[in-house]
């Protein structure tokens, strides 16, 4: 009776310690991509420090939706996009001479089911949105 006792006991801590990781849902997509510049590009997941995951490897114009696994509760995020350019993976920011900074790091409560949306606009920087993608502001000509 014990041994059932311990072993129940341990499936429920198994279980209540799987139950503190929730999902992380993330979508990127790029607007007013230079003709010559549709550089391939992956985005990564880093939670305090760690990455989590990425998404495939596509072009810019086609853009991405993956989910990773997160620790629910506030924590450190940072998502951020790369470009492949000459064979070398870097982060899309203006200090590696890109025109826009692709990337959004702040602290966030993460809950069970989480949804992460980033419009990369060349022509307007990034906006991000937990709720739906951002509409593309209107460029003025």
């Amino acid at each position: 009776m014990k041994k059932l006792i311990a072993v129940l006991m341990l499936m429920m801590t198994v279980s209540f310690a799987f139950a503190q990781e929730g999902t992380l849902a993330v979508t990127f997509k790029y607007k007013g991509i230079v003709e010559g510049y549709d550089h391939v590009c992956k985005t990564q997941v880093w939670v305090n420090g760690e990455m989590v995951g990425e998404s495939k490897e596509v072009k810019e114009s086609v853009g991405a939706t993956f989910s990773v696994a997160v620790p629910m509760g506030t924590n450190d995020l940072r998502i951020v996009n790369l470009a492949l350019y000459e064979g070398e993976w870097e982060e899309h920011t203006i200090a590696n001479e890109y025109s826009i900074d692709c990337y959004w790091e702040g602290e966030y409560n993460l809950k069970a089911k989480n949804k992460f949306f980033m419009l990369h606009d060349i022509d307007n920087g990034t906006t991000v949105s937990w709720k739906k993608m951002p509409k593309a502001k209107k460029t003025k000509k």
